[in-house]
Order: C-alpha cells, then sequence, then structure tokens
C-alpha cells in the first residue's frame, strides 16, 4: 500500500470538494472565490461593524426570515428522515421535500408577527416516488400504515428585548429567546442559530440551523429581504402515523434548502401536493403574484 501522504488535503480542499458538495447550490452562489475561502484559518476578527449593532442584528434576522415588505418568503428545503435507535445503526426513513412560508408583519412599538405554514412531503428513499396519501409498511414494526403529510401552522410574535431576539408564543406566553452566532468571512456572512422551547414540550425536541448570504447584500438595509440558502436538523419524536412503538428511538430531520423568490417558484410535483392537501392556502396567499406571473 502507497504511504499517505495528508499535505495534500489541506483544509481549501476539504472545504472546496467535500463541504460544499454537502449543500447543493452554494458553491455557484459563492462564485469562483469558493475554492479558496478558508474557514479553519485564524482571523483577527470574524464580524462586519452592523454585527455590533443590535438593532441591525434584529433586522438582518427579520430581512433573512422573511419580507419586510410583507409578501410571502418560501423556504424550500429537500432532506432526509433518519430513524435514530439505541441498538443498531441509524435508518434512512424518506426523503423529503417541504417548505416554510413566511409572512412577517410590522405590528409597531417594534413587534413583528410571523405567520408560518409547513408543508412537508415525504418520499421514498431509494426512487423519491411521492408517498402522501399511500400505503407504507414500517420496517420497525412490520404494520402497514398511510404516509401523511406534515401540516402544521403557527404565529409568532418577534421584538428585539435587553435579552436579545426573543419570539413569544401569543397563546401561551412563552417566550423563546432566539440565540445566534453570526460570522463574517470571505464573500460571505452565515449565522448559526436554535431557540428556546417550553419545558412541556415532548421529548427530544430541538431545531438548529446555519443560513448563508452574501457578505456585502447583509451589510446594505436598502433591500427589504435578505436572500439566503440553509441547512437545518430537527430533532423530534416519530410522526404518530408512522405508529412506532415507545422508546423506539427518535427521528432527526435533516435538510438543506434557499429561500425561493415566491410561492409559483416551487417545483411543480410539490404544489400539486401542496394544492391538494393544502387548499386553504389559496386564500392565506390572496392574490400575491409571484415572478411568473402566476397567482396560487
Amino acid at each position: 500500500m502507497a504511504d499517505f501522504d495528508p499535505q495534500w488535503l489541506n483544509r481549501r480542499s476539504l472545504l472546496a470538494g467535500s463541504g460544499l458538495a454537502l449543500f447543493p447550490g452554494l458553491a455557484p452562489s459563492l462564485g469562483a472565490a469558493a475554492p479558496s475561502i478558508d474557514l479553519l484559518s485564524d482571523a483577527p476578527n470574524l464580524k462586519d461593524p452592523w454585527m455590533e449593532d443590535p438593532q441591525k442584528l434584529f433586522e438582518n434576522f427579520l430581512r433573512s426570515q422573511g419580507d419586510l415588505t410583507g409578501r410571502i418568503s418560501p423556504q424550500w428545503w429537500r432532506g432526509a428522515y433518519l430513524a435514530i435507535f439505541a441498538d443498531r445503526q441509524p435508518e434512512l426513513m424518506f426523503r423529503m421535500e417541504g417548505c416554510e412560508m413566511k409572512r412577517v408583519v410590522e405590528l409597531g412599538d417594534g413587534d413583528f408577527e410571523f405567520q408560518y405554514r409547513i408543508f412537508t412531503c415525504f418520499q421514498h428513499p431509494d426512487t423519491g416516488e411521492m408517498l402522501n396519501g399511500q400505503p407504507w409498511r414500517n420496517p420497525v414494526t412490520g404494520e402497514e400504515v398511510i404516509v401523511q403529510p406534515n401540516i402544521s401552522s403557527a404565529l409568532r410574535i418577534v421584538r428585539l428585548t435587553d435579552r436579545g431576539i426573543v419570539e413569544i408564543t401569543p397563546e401561551s406566553g412563552f417566550e423563546a429567546l432566539i440565540h445566534m452566532q453570526w460570522t463574517a468571512r470571505g464573500p460571505y456572512m452565515m449565522y448559526n442559530g436554535h431557540k428556546d422551547r417550553p419545558v412541556d414540550r415532548p421529548i427530544p425536541i430541538k431545531e438548529f440551523a446555519t443560513s448563508f448570504h452574501d457578505r456585502a447584500a447583509a451589510a446594505d438595509f436598502s433591500a427589504p429581504r435578505l436572500e439566503m440558502q440553509f441547512n437545518s436538523t430537527f430533532v423530534a419524536p416519530f410522526q404518530p402515523w408512522m405508529k412506532m412503538p415507545p422508546n423506539a428511538g427518535i427521528a432527526v430531520w435533516h435538510a438543506s434548502g434557499h429561500k425561493a423568490a415566491d410561492v409559483q417558484s416551487l417545483p411543480a410535483a410539490y404544489l400539486e401536493q401542496l394544492a391538494k392537501y393544502r387548499p386553504e392556502l389559496a386564500e392565506w396567499i390572496g392574490d400575491e403574484i409571484g415572478a411568473t406571473g402566476k397567482v396560487l
């Protein structure tokens, strides 16, 4: 066997050849400069001036999550639904395709309303076939069940406080502190974040996300929205329709996606499922015309 020379696998080649490959679409957005970015190199400062201003941090949080004009911002993703067991290796149960549609509405006095509409499709792990409404045999229990898409809606209030950015659930009054770490490096900016969750929520449940943005755009506050690409990992109990036995394990959702221009720019197969399972969203979206000139 030939001797292994670790020098060729330097930090730049590892990032360009491996890290970016795990995040489809990121490398093109960074352009030709992407291979020269070295995340691991020492740098005296990984922050831009606006990151020292809490108000500007709040504004960029709002611009990244939505659109300050009140238009819907679809955050579309594809990923994997994994079963994590205590006694054997994790198993890929499904592929996923989903979207969190978010409308940000200014309420005044520094408060903003976040309207969430979520719809996730489950797909065959090998073929990618859409499984919503289809029979599926659970490999853990052997029982045949009907696959159901993940559907949810929520309304939250976000505001900047002396503790940082908090998200309030109106019906319970729970205030979730949003923990974020902002980093500026090369031509892009990213933030890593998660938020507190009520102690009475099912165990386990937690989400961790990283988003990537153009650094110059993040420093220019003239635009109402800030484009992004992201990775997200969500840890939760299994979906109820899977009828998993107690203590069978946990589910991990892992996905990569981007902030789409509008609802109509989402994939046609996804929009077909959305219209079938969430027809009420036509009223919520209303007469908003997307970049394609169509109305849902």
